[in-house]
């Protein structure tokens, strides 16, 4: 039974499948989320793990190593996170040495934030998991279909995007 559940993922006794088919092949946006769910998970797990950061703590690091000085509401925008849980992440990394806060020099309310030295050197051991991490979990799909995953998921973005009016990366309207 051990090796049965190892197998087909069980820690409750049910199978992934069991999920999956819940709503059937017509509801792909729900396996789209159960699957960004699982992933957000192992993504905790590992970035606690590897860098002892709390998730929100890894997307504002890693979105200011790939974005470079930025604001914190541009951050929020980028990782479509809400702006206090960034702002909780930039307090407890600013106060860990991984990032510092400087002047804007376009808006005198708004600071940039930019990775330390260390927030640097931290983001790039986390990321080295990370990136095993993500071979791992494509490790059954060909380069191509790697791609062809890319391009399918960006296509379903495109037509999320085209349904709410705005573009997803900017803070919703009060309309």
């Amino acid at each position: 039974m051990a090796d049965d559940q190892a197998d087909t993922g069980r820690r409750d006794g049910t199978d992934l499948l069991d999920h999956w088919r819940i709503f059937g092949p017509d509801h792909a946006p729900y396996r789209i989320l159960l699957t960004g769910r699982m992933i957000d998970r192992l993504t905790a797990q590992h970035v606690r793990e590897e860098g002892n950061l709390s998730i929100a703590e890894w997307r504002v690091l890693a979105h200011l190593a790939m974005m470079g000085e930025q604001s914190a509401s541009a951050v929020s925008a980028a990782a479509l996170v809400d702006r206090s849980e960034v702002s909780r992440a930039v307090a407890s990394l600013a106060t860990a040495g991984l990032i510092e806060r400087r002047p804007h020099p376009r808006n005198r309310r708004s600071r940039l934030l930019v990775l330390t030295e260390a927030g640097q050197a931290r983001f790039r051991a986390v990321q080295a998991e990370r990136l095993r991490f993500f071979r791992a979990i494509t490790a059954d799909l060909s380069t191509a279909e790697r791609g062809m995953l890319d391009d399918l998921l960006l296509r379903v973005a495109r037509r999320a995007e085209g349904m709410t009016g705005q573009h997803p990366l900017l803070p919703p309207t009060n309309s």
